[in-house]
């Protein structure tokens, strides 16, 4: 094996696929990557822990094909710092990868290929959906995903895609995201996902890449039956498909509101950070109490108290009514991130009663996207 490679291009896609290798490997072999090299002039990179694997296809000045594996961490290291100048790789006589450029060289333990995992290949044709609705689809529910392995059925989102729309929704069984995008699906295949949380992590990155090179790029999904598949340009990701039922979602999402304001996002962000900081560590719990024309956030703990108040008109709230919502701040925090970076300057709040879930949702698309968070019990 021999190559050139630009090592601005090398170190953007080993930055993609590193994550994609558990840090501590129970399999020796899942530490690699998979190098391969072909007369047609390409490189091929491919990263496993047999749950996740990436691939991706790059152009190299190949002088020699071959397929060899290489410690994948290592080779980022190397590969952030190398100079911006052609980076020359090379499999040397006594089975070393040698990296060279101007000034020095590295040398890399390589052990052969044959060890690694079978690596999956795209088996027919999936939906072609815009890859910003997938990669906004994610940062609205991901986040919601559980992170406790034992509840299986929700350790991933949903993902329901049919001839008119893309759906998506995440669960800890403390909070529900909902987001759901109008597309047109041509191909007659309807499909209905449940995608494990590491994949949606690693899938947001790669087409947040893909939409830096293309805005209009276009990703394929495809469903195999086990095996899920999400291919944009040069790059393909290939997951384990989570099996099971996943809880019916829609009895949570409030039928009606009998009271909604339509509030400032960066201003209660900044109230809710400032208060949270003296909330309890347990359950980061705040106490939002509406009255009439206002909101107030407080937090009250041994280790210190934190009160803000804030204008806000619920339609539907009368006299002199005072309710009290009591929440995790983390959770809300987590949905004003969100809209924050969607640059939404405003988000819409909405209760029925203080025992009831709460939803927050863009006033913009009431449909469109859905936060439901469950409300503190108790002390």
């Amino acid at each position: 094996m021999e190559f050139i490679i630009n090592p601005s291009l090398l170190k953007e896609e080993l930055g993609l696929l590193t994550p994609v290798i558990e840090r501590k490997a129970t399999i020796p072999i899942l530490s690699k990557i998979k190098m391969e090299t072909n007369i047609q002039g390409e490189l091929a990179l491919t990263a496993t822990d047999l749950d996740v694997t990436m691939r991706s296809l790059q152009v190299a000045d190949v002088l020699q094909s071959g397929s060899i594996l290489v410690e994948g961490r290592k080779l980022y290291d190397i590969s952030r710092e190398l100079p911006n100048e052609p980076i020359h790789f090379q499999l040397n006589k006594t089975g070393q990868i040698e990296i060279r450029y101007k000034k020095g060289r590295h040398k890399l333990g390589t052990v052969e290929s044959t060890q690694f995992p079978e690596v999956p290949v795209h088996k027919q044709a999936g939906v072609r959906i815009p890859a910003v609705i997938l990669r906004e689809a994610i940062r609205r529910t991901a986040f919601a995903v559980t992170t406790e392995q034992s509840r299986f059925t929700i350790s991933g989102a949903k993902v329901v895609i049919d001839d008119a729309s893309l759906t998506m929704v995440a669960t800890d069984g403390h909070r529900l995201a909902f987001s759901r995008f109008p597309l047109v699906n041509s191909t007659g295949q309807k499909l209905d996902l449940l995608v494990p949380k590491k994949t949606l992590v690693q899938l947001e990155d790669l087409l947040d890449r893909e939409i830096r090179r293309d805005a209009e790029s276009q990703v394929e999904v495809g469903d195999t039956g086990n095996q899920l598949s999400f291919a944009a340009g040069n790059r393909s990701l290939f997951s384990r498909k989570l099996s099971g039922t996943f809880p019916n979602w829609e009895m949570v999402l409030p039928k009606s509101l009998a009271f909604t304001a339509e509030i400032s996002t960066d201003d209660f962000r900044r109230s809710l950070l400032r208060v949270a900081l003296t909330a309890e560590s347990r359950n980061y719990s705040v106490t939002m109490e509406i009255e009439a024309g206002k909101l107030t956030l407080k937090s009250n703990t041994p280790e210190g108290e934190a009160q803000e108040e804030m204008l806000a008109a619920f339609s539907g709230q009368g006299g002199q009514e005072v309710y009290s919502l009591r929440f995790n701040s983390r959770y809300l925090m987590d949905f004003l991130q969100v809209v924050s970076k969607a640059g939404s300057p405003t988000f819409s709040f909405g209760f029925n009663d203080v025992n009831s879930p709460f939803e927050l949702f863009l006033p913009t698309e009431p449909d469109g996207y859905r936060f439901v968070l469950m409300p503190l019990r108790g002390e």
